[in-house]
């Protein structure tokens, strides 16, 4: 997560896009919740996982459409809540592979349909290269360690459904975006999170792979596999991808 984080920052906002959309805190979940439970609960999971990721779509929609003009916290709170808003009911519904991808199909349509001038967007420069710190490093690992652990802990209380829909919030993504906002800007954020919003609904095809793969060929094979759409997914899309027209800065004086 922390080379993910780093690469992210280092990298610009359409590989930072893609980097933070791969399966970074919710891949080690699902690998030891296969570890603890059968390949019933995981299958369970990752298909309610699966739907949640639409609420996932609705956070960085928010984002997208409010980074440039607001600072992290007026940007981030609002894309909180919005998730929020939608995992709660989507916790409720009993899904099946269909239903779950026709929503996710219709909030990343959306979502992309809507953010469509922001990837084309054109970008300045950064005069400036920010090395992360240490301690946000430190910051970064230490929360999604603690996010997985407990999921862990509660997975068994809480049952595959709410168990997938917690493990799908995009805990790695909001640490990075706390950290990314006040250092690349709002601008180059509401491009990083709608090329973002294509990168994840990549994430939810990953959990489809896994729902559907994990009880008839173990979760070795499933989980492997999954990774893999995750990757050609990402591949795919960074090919794709549109590329920016991009200014030199002004010089500025002091």
């Amino acid at each position: 997560m922390v080379l993910a984080s780093v690469l992210a920052e280092w990298l610009g906002p359409v590989w930072g896009a893609l980097i933070v959309s791969l399966p970074v805190s919710a891949g080690p979940a699902y690998v030891f919740m296969a570890l603890e439970h059968d390949a019933a609960f995981v299958a369970g999971a990752a298909l309610n996982g699966f739907a949640a990721n639409a609420a996932t779509g609705l956070f960085l929609i928010v984002y997208a459409h409010l980074a440039a003009g607001r600072d992290r916290t007026a940007t981030l709170v609002p894309a909180i809540l919005a998730w929020l808003t939608a995992a709660i009911p989507i916790s409720a519904v009993a899904w099946t592979p269909l239903t779950a991808f026709l929503l996710n199909a219709v909030v990343y349509g959306a979502g992309a349909f809507s953010t469509r001038h922001v990837v084309r967007a054109t970008l300045v420069r950064s005069a400036v290269i920010v090395r992360p710190r240490p301690l946000d490093l430190l910051a970064r690992a230490t929360i999604v360690a603690l996010f997985v652990s407990a999921l862990l802990a509660l997975s068994s209380a809480l049952g595959p459904a709410r168990t997938g829909v917690i493990a799908a919030y995009p805990v790695t993504m909001t640490s990075a975006f706390v950290i990314l906002h006040r250092r690349i800007g709002g601008v180059a954020m509401a491009r990083l999170s709608s090329v973002a919003i294509r990168g994840v609904f990549g994430f939810g095809l990953t959990l489809l792979t896994l729902h559907l793969m994990v009880q008839p060929f173990g979760a070795a094979i499933a989980l492997t596999t999954a990774l893999l759409v995750s990757l050609i997914y990402s591949a795919g899309l960074l090919v794709l991808q549109p590329r920016p027209v991009r200014q030199e800065p002004s010089i500025i004086t002091r």
